[in-house]
């Protein structure tokens, strides 16, 4: 194995380079435009409502700060980069905390490779979820979790170590579950630690700590009146709110698994601190190598299992990657472009999907084939196919086809359920102005206003409504028709 050949600091260096480059693949190049659909389908909000919303619930500060770097995802390119260089630091964190065996440095990178498939094995349920900072917030969790063990490692004596953890259950709020997790994994690395002349002491602190872990939530649930969520997801909350049920089991797995990872580091480390030399060529170095290539191949093999399942997790079938080219071709007004990825797309087409090619067709001057949708027994709550139909299809079709008023009715309804996403707020802009309602625009497009990216969008779309006689001269404006019955194949 050329990893043999390697000091331990090369491997390490060698391994998250691989990891850098499979992370650049796997996210701007292959699934860039989904990137930037994610941000189309995400606000970060100025102002003081929208944080002190988010301070009332666990981990909510977590999820405004990923809500403010989501909107780096517009630029594909910028957010992953981000992104990856956040996971590089947890890496570097957890490296720096547990100092694992020769061989096994590599190891500190499953937290980040599961992170990885956790962005990559979202799909439509982005749609459908209530966590706007799902793309950063869990690993800036992660970070705070293993800062908490690091900084309880800088401790040298027990009961004052034990002490900043039982204060540390206190961050619950602001971090939620990963405050909980960062004690946890803190309390795991001393009792790994720990010699058997000191484990008096570990058995009179351990159990206060694990406590301090159960008490904490439930002393914010009952004493913070401001505090929101619910008991039965107390620990846990912080988490991307994903449902206890079968169906969100494929979004689970990549947060179980950074868990899992966290919780077992501690038990990888060496017995004395790892120091990094320079190899020298001697004959005692092939001994080494050997010793150490069991360790080596064990890490590999874990990284590459790892690898092998965000592919598969970021495996998304051809109508949803057509679906959400569509959308963002429908924002542009580029029907021929739609016409073309209905016409060469190799899966059958989707429902969605067929409704988008109808409406192209009608704005290309052609007619609308025949649609019938057949709903399933049982169908996924995350992928039900008509919740995507009121989502993906009916807020742009329904507007493009003069049906304001749907347009504003789905557009709304999503808003108040899942979110603010700037793919509704610009529908409701959009209908607003098209209904006169110039003051309930300017209202929504403000909201756009304050964005780093979207305020060019909003900035163009504010000249119709302080000045309402050049909508006669907008093209997308002009062609909206006033009776929509004609063309009511939805």
């Amino acid at each position: 194995m050329i990893l043999n050949k390697l000091s331990s600091r090369e491997q390490f260096a060698a391994i998250t380079g691989v990891f850098v480059v499979f992370a650049l693949v796997m996210l701007p190049v292959k699934n860039g435009y989904i990137l930037r659909w994610y941000d189309e389908m995400s606000l970060f909000m100025t102002g003081d409502i929208f944080l002190d919303r988010m301070t009332r619930y666990p981990g909510g500060i977590l999820q405004y700060i990923g809500t403010w770097l989501t909107q780096l995802m517009y630029y594909p390119w910028l957010g992953s980069c981000i992104l990856i260089a956040l996971w590089l630091l947890l890496t570097l964190l957890c490296d720096r905390t547990w100092k694992l065996r020769e061989g096994m440095r590599g190891l500190t990178l499953l937290p980040a490779m599961f992170l990885l498939a956790s962005v990559l094995v979202l799909d439509e349920a982005w749609v459908s979820l209530n966590y706007t900072g799902y793309l950063f917030a869990p690993t800036l969790g992660a970070i705070c979790a293993v800062a908490i063990a690091f900084a309880a490692s800088l401790i040298s004596r027990r009961m004052l170590r034990y002490a900043f953890l039982i204060l540390c259950t206190l961050l619950y709020m602001p971090l939620g579950f990963y405050a909980l997790l960062g004690v946890f994994i803190a309390a795991l690395t001393d009792v790994r630690n720990c010699a058997k002349d000191e484990r008096r002491q570990l058995y009179i602190a351990l159990p206060v700590t694990i406590a301090a872990i159960l008490i904490a939530p439930q002393l914010y649930y009952f004493l913070y009146t401001g505090m929101g969520g619910d008991r039965a997801t107390l620990y846990v909350q912080g988490l991307p709110g994903l449902m206890m049920e079968r169906y969100d089991l494929y979004l689970w797995i990549p947060f179980i698994g950074m868990t899992i990872a966290l919780c077992v580091l501690p038990f990888f480390q060496g017995n004395t601190p790892a120091v990094d030399t320079p190899v020298k060529k001697q004959s005692k170095r092939p001994a080494t190598i050997r010793k150490s290539s069991p360790a080596t191949v064990v890490t590999v093999s874990l990284l590459f299992i790892t690898g092998w399942y965000a592919v598969a997790a970021g495996q998304k079938s051809e109508q949803f990657r057509a679906t959400v080219l569509m959308m963002q071709n429908i924002d542009t007004l580029r029907w021929d472009k739609i016409t073309y990825i209905m016409n060469r797309i190799k899966e059958p087409p989707s429902f969605t999907m067929k409704i988008i090619g109808n409406l192209a067709a009608v704005k290309l001057g052609g007619g609308s084939g025949e649609v019938t949708y057949t709903p399933a027994e049982e169908q996924d709550p995350r992928h039900n196919e008509e919740f995507l139909m009121t989502a993906f299809v009916n807020v742009p079709v329904y507007y493009h086809i003069g049906n304001t008023h749907g347009s504003y009715r789905w557009a709304m309804e999503h808003t108040i359920k899942y979110g603010t996403r700037a793919f509704f707020i610009k529908y409701l802009v959009r209908n607003a102005i098209v209904h006169g309602e110039y003051e309930l625009a300017a209202r929504y497009n403000r909201l756009l206003l304050n964005t780093m990216f979207h305020r060019k969008w909003a900035g163009h779309f504010q000249r119709y409504i302080d000045n309402p006689d050049l909508i006669k001269d907008s093209a997308e404006f002009n062609s909206i028709p006033e009776n929509p019955a004609g063309n009511s194949f939805v």
